[in-house]
C-alpha cells in the first residue's frame, strides 16, 4: 500500500485533530489571517466563473453566510497548504534551470552592458534598495529588491524537504491495518503529522498552478463596445446590445460580441475538429440576417478567456499552461515545473465566412486584464520571479521581450516594495497588429484595474501585518500610467487606508480619482512567556470595520475624504458619476450613501438611504433613476432571502428614495451579482436583463428580461435555460433591433421577439 493511500484510510476525527494540532505548528503568515481568509473565501463564492454542470449547480454558495461554518476549518487547512504552496514557482516556473537556458546564461554576459552597479557595497548589503516611484531602475537594485523574498522561499522550502522525508521514513514504517495507523498517527512527533499534510497539499498546490483563471470583475457603467466595428445593420442605425462596461470611450473583453448583425460568441464543445479527441474552445461567429447561421468556427483552443471584435479584426485571448521540460528533475525545486502565459491571437475576419489568423502574441505570465482604446489594445499579465544561479542570469527575475531583457528603464520598482512580481503591460496598434508599439513593467502584486479615457489605474492591497505591536490598518497602494497612441508612462503612486470591493469602486473625473474602501483594523499585541519571557507570538484585539472615500489629485495625493462610514458593515457597490457618487454597505440592512464630490477637497455625506437587503450592482438607468440589482434580507439578522430589483429616485440626492422594488422570490443568485458584463443593459431602450437561478431546484435557471415602465418592473420575458447540455455554461442574452438572442458555452442559439416573446428561431 502507497503511503498517500494510508492516509486515505484516516477517518475523519483523525483528519480533523490532525489539521487542528498541524495549524498550531504553523506560524500564521499575513494572507492566512482569519480576516484574510474570510475575503479570499468571499471572493471565491463571488468571482469564481463555472466550467462544468457540476460546478455550475455548487457556484457561489449562498454567499458568504453560508460559508462562515466552514470558515475555521478551511483556515487550518489553508494553513497547511501555506507551507507548501508559498515555496512553489509553478505558476512562471520555467527560469534559469531548463537546457535551453544554457545558452541564454552564455549570451547574459553581453547584457551586463546594460546591467550597472553589479557589485553590492557592505553599506547597503543588509538592506534593500529601493528605487524611486518613476520608471527607471537598474538590474542590480532589482535583484537586491528580491533577495529578501527568495531567501524566505528558499528556507521555507528546505524546512518542506525535512518534513517530506520525515513523513516518508514514519508512513513507510507503519502497519497497513488502522490500528498502526493510528500508533503512527498518536506517535509524539508533530513534524511528521504536519508533513502528511504538506505532502497532500504539495500534490494539490502543483495541480491547482494548472488551473484556468478567470478574472471577470464587478463593474457599472454600460457603454459602447466595439465602437469601430463596422456592420451592414450598424451603419443602417439598427439598435444591437453591446457589451456592458466602465468607461464609455475605453472597450472591455467579453466572452460574446455583437456588431448589429453577427454575434460573435465564446463556444466550448466538440469542434468538429478530426485531430482532436476532446472538447476544445472556439470562436463562433453567427450570421443572424435572415435567419441564423454559422458562418465559422474560429480557432482550436486550449481554453478562451475574452475576446474583442474591432472593426474587420477578431482578437482571442487563450491563457496556458506551459510544461518546462525535464522541469521537475532540473535543480533541487520539484515545484519549477513550468508556467503561465497567454496567447492573444488576432484574426482578419473581412469575410466573416472565412477567417484567417493574422498574428498571434505570447506574452509570459497569467492574463490579468486588458482594453481597446483610440485603436490601441492594451494587455497586462503577471509574471513571478525566482532567484538564479548565478546574479547576471536575468531572465530569471526579469521580464523578457524577444527572449531579451527588458531594459531597466522600462521597469518601475516602487518605494516601499513587498512583491516578487511583475505586472508587465504592452500596446498593440489595432491597424497594424503585428508588433508590440509598447511595453513597461511595474513591480507589484497588483490585481485590480481602472482605465479611464487617459489614464490606467492599478491597485495593489497590502493587508494587515501580524508581525509587529501596534494599531495595524489594511491599505491599497495605487498606480497611475498615463497613456495615450500606445505609449504608457508612469505617473505617480499613493496610498489609500483599506481595500477596494472591486475595479468600480474607483473613478476619475476632472483629473481626480474618487475611490470607496472598507478598512479594517486590529490592534496587535505580544503575546510573552511569563515564565521564561519568551515572545510567544502575536495576537489581536479590538477589531474595526469602517468605510472611507478618498478624492486623490493627479500626483495621487489625498486633498479630500470622508472616513468611518458605515463601523461594521462592508462596502458592496459603488458608482460615480459627475460630482455625486454613491455606494452601498451592509450588515443587515442596506444603507445606500449619496457624497457630493463637487470641491474635491470636501466631499460631503448629502444621505443615507437604509432599506432592508443590498444592491451588489448600480446603474444609472434614466434622468434621475439609479438601477440597483443585489439580494433582500432579513432586517433582523441580515440573512439573505433571494434576488432582489430595486430602482432609486436621485432626484434630490440628499433624500434619496426607493422608488419601487421587486422582489424575484424564486431565485436566489445571479452572474449579474459578481460580473456586471453578465447584465444586458440599454437604458435607451428601456431594456435590461440577466441569468438567475435558484440552488434547490435545479431546473429553476432563467434567462430573465424586464423593463421600468409607469414606476414598476415589468418582466418581458421569462426564459428557461436548465438544460446544460444544450446551453452550456456563462448564459448570456443580446438584441438586434426587436430581436433577443439567447447563447450559452455549447451550441444552442434562440432567437426571440421583444415585441411579443414568441421564438422565432433556434441555431443548434
Amino acid at each position: 500500500m502507497r503511503k498517500g493511500e494510508k492516509r486515505d484510510r484516516w477517518d475523519e476525527q483523525k483528519m480533523r485533530w490532525f489539521l487542528l494540532d498541524s495549524a498550531e505548528e504553523e506560524p500564521v503568515p499575513d494572507s492566512l489571517q482569519p480576516k484574510q481568509m474570510e475575503e479570499w473565501l468571499r471572493q471565491q463564492t463571488e468571482e469564481k466563473q463555472p466550467e462544468s454542470e457540476e460546478e455550475q449547480k455548487d457556484r457561489h454558495g449562498k454567499y458568504f453566510g453560508r460559508w462562515c461554518g466552514v470558515l475555521a476549518t478551511a483556515a487550518c487547512l489553508a494553513l497547511i497548504l501555506f507551507a507548501v504552496g508559498r515555496n512553489t514557482d509553478g505558476e512562471f516556473g520555467i527560469l534559469g534551470n531548463t537546457a535551453d537556458d544554457t545558452e541564454a546564461r552564455d549570451d547574459a554576459a553581453e547584457e551586463l552592458a546594460v546591467y550597472d552597479n553589479a557589485t553590492i557595497d557592505d553599506e547597503t548589503a543588509d538592506s534593500v534598495v529601493i528605487a524611486d516611484t518613476q520608471e527607471g531602475t537598474t538590474y542590480a537594485k532589482l535583484y537586491q529588491s528580491f533577495d529578501k523574498y527568495w531567501s524566505e522561499q528558499e528556507e521555507l522550502y528546505r524546512e518542506d524537504v525535512e518534513y517530506e522525508m520525515a513523513v516518508d521514513a514514519a508512513v513507510d514504517d507503519a502497519a497497513v491495518d488502522d490500528a498502526a495507523v493510528d500508533d503512527a498517527y498518536d506517535a509524539p512527533a508533530d513534524d511528521v503529522k504536519d508533513d502528511a499534510a504538506v505532502d497532500t497539499a504539495g500534490s494539490a498546490s502543483f495541480a491547482d498552478g494548472n488551473q484556468k483563471e478567470y478574472f471577470d470583475k464587478g463593474g457599472l457603467q454600460e457603454t459602447g463596445s466595439s465602437e469601430e466595428s463596422v456592420s451592414e445593420a450598424a451603419e443602417e442605425g439598427v439598435e444591437y446590445g453591446k457589451t456592458n462596461q466602465q468607461e464609455e470611450s475605453v472597450e472591455e473583453a467579453d466572452i460574446i460580441k455583437n456588431d448589429g448583425r453577427y454575434l460573435y460568441r465564446v463556444f466550448y464543445g466538440n469542434t468538429g475538429n478530426a485531430h482532436s479527441y476532446r472538447d476544445q474552445y472556439a470562436v463562433r461567429i453567427i450570421d443572424t440576417k435572415g435567419g441564423l447561421k454559422e458562418l465559422s468556427l474560429v480557432g482550436d483552443f486550449e481554453s478562451v478567456e475574452n475576446i474583442y471584435v474591432w472593426k474587420d479584426k477578431l482578437v482571442v485571448i487563450e491563457p496556458g499552461w506551459a510544461e518546462q521540460e525535464n522541469g521537475t528533475e532540473s535543480g533541487d525545486d520539484p515545484w519549477r515545473g513550468g508556467y503561465h502565459y497567454c496567447k492573444i491571437h488576432v484574426y482578419d475576419i473581412s469575410d466573416r465566412a472565412k477567417p484567417q489568423e493574422y498574428h498571434t502574441f505570447t506574452i509570459k505570465g497569467s492574463y490579468k486584464e486588458s482594453r481597446i482604446s483610440d485603436g490601441y489594445l492594451y494587455f497586462f499579465t503577471s509574471c513571478s520571479t525566482r532567484r538564479p544561479e548565478r546574479e547576471e542570469e536575468l531572465r530569471a527575475y526579469v521580464p523578457m521581450l524577444d527572449d531579451k531583457p527588458m531594459d531597466a528603464d522600462k521597469i518601475a520598482l516602487p518605494e516601499g516594495n513587498e512583491a516578487a512580481s511583475y505586472l508587465v503591460m504592452a500596446s498593440v496598434d489595432m491597424e497594424h497588429p503585428d508588433k508590440i508599439t509598447d511595453s513597461h513593467a511595474l513591480v507589484t502584486a497588483a490585481d485590480r484595474f481602472y482605465v479611464s479615457q487617459d489614464n490606467i489605474y492599478m491597485a495593489d492591497t497590502r493587508y494587515l501585518s501580524y508581525n509587529k505591536a501596534g494599531r495595524q490598518t489594511d491599505s491599497t497602494v495605487i498606480y497611475r500610467y498615463s497613456y495615450k497612441d500606445g505609449m504608457m508612462k508612469k505617473e505617480a503612486q499613493g496610498t489609500v487606508k483599506g481595500t477596494l470591493r472591486d475595479d468600480m469602486a474607483m473613478n476619475e473625473y476632472q483629473n481626480h480619482l474618487r475611490l470607496v474602501t472598507t478598512v479594517e483594523s486590529y490592534g496587535v499585541t505580544e503575546v510573552i512567556d511569563d515564565i521564561t519571557g519568551e515572545l510567544i507570538g502575536y495576537d489581536d484585539v479590538d477589531a474595526s470595520m469602517t468605510n472611507s472615500l478618498y478624492v486623490l489629485n493627479d500626483n495621487l495625493e489625498t486633498v479630500g475624504m470622508v472616513e468611518d462610514l458605515a463601523p461594521g458593515e462592508r462596502l458592496y457597490s459603488a458608482r460615480f458619476m459627475g460630482n455625486i457618487g454613491y455606494f452601498v454597505t451592509f450588515r443587515e440592512t442596506d444603507p445606500l450613501f449619496s457624497v457630493d464630490l463637487s470641491v474635491p477637497e470636501d466631499p460631503k455625506i448629502l444621505g443615507e438611504l437604509k432599506i432592508s437587503g443590498f444592491s451588489e450592482y448600480l446603474h444609472f438607468y434614466a434622468d434621475n433613476l439609479l438601477l440597483g440589482i443585489g439580494m433582500e434580507a432579513d432586517e433582523e439578522t441580515g440573512e439573505t432571502q433571494c434576488l432582489k430589483l430595486s430602482m432609486f429616485d436621485i432626484s434630490n440626492p440628499a433624500d434619496v428614495k426607493e422608488k419601487s422594488k421587486l422582489k424575484l422570490e424564486e431565485y436566489d443568485d445571479a452572474d449579474a451579482l459578481y460580473n456586471y458584463k453578465a447584465v444586458l443593459i440599454d437604458t435607451k431602450k428601456n431594456l435590461f436583463g440577466f441569468y438567475a437561478y435558484n440552488y434547490e431546484e435545479y431546473d429553476k435557471q432563467m434567462y430573465l428580461l424586464f423593463k421600468f415602465e409607469d414606476g414598476e418592473f415589468k418582466k418581458i420575458m421569462e426564459i428557461p435555460c436548465s438544460d446544460s447540455h444544450s446551453y452550456g455554461y456563462d448564459i448570456r442574452g443580446t438584441y438586434i433591433g426587436e430581436r433577443f438572442f439567447l447563447t450559452g458555452s455549447g451550441r444552442l442559439v434562440e432567437e426571440y421577439s421583444l415585441l411579443d416573446g414568441s421564438k422565432t428561431g433556434e441555431l443548434k
